[in-house]
């Protein structure tokens, strides 16, 4: 059961990033979808702390009903969506250059943080992209943070 929080809580990230994606790229209201996605990971974190694995069942129902509505509330947009992926991973993974300033920065995000403002004057695409990585880095250690110390205690 507790593959099936992480799973469940994979499935509600991607699903946060795919409205959140619909909202920057459409003029339709999802609003709605987010924030229950937002909702639904809070709750998926705190009921994986409480060790109450068998709700996560709903949450992968709303993960898989979201991603289902998606098509509805806009197919070409959602289209559009899944052929941005590929060529995202593409141009991040192959640049070279800055892979493994963006690796560093979302390991370890305060050394991303410091890169930022280092190179905020001299550099800023390269500053806002380490400065970028360390966000998620931050949001990604605070989440497997909460993921692990709710399984092991």
């Amino acid at each position: 059961m507790e593959a099936l929080g992480i799973v469940t809580l994979l499935l509600t990230g991607f699903v946060i990033v795919y409205y959140a994606y619909m909202a920057s790229h459409t003029d339709r209201d999802v609003s709605f979808f987010l924030s229950v996605s937002i909702l639904s990971m809070f709750m998926n974190l705190c009921t994986n702390t409480a060790g109450f694995f068998a709700i996560a069942w709903l949450y992968l129902g709303i993960g898989v009903l979201f991603i289902g509505l998606g098509f509805a509330v806009g197919a070409r947009e959602t289209t559009a969506f899944y052929a941005s992926i590929g060529p995202r991973l593409k141009s991040t993974f192959t640049d070279v250059k800055r892979i493994g300033w963006q690796t560093l920065s979302l390991v370890v995000f305060p050394a991303g943080i410091a890169l930022y403002f280092v190179h905020y004057k001299k550099d800023f695409a390269h500053a806002k992209v380490c400065g970028r990585c360390a966000l998620w880095g931050l949001l990604l250690w605070g989440l497997l943070l909460w993921t692990v110390l709710g399984l092991v205690l």
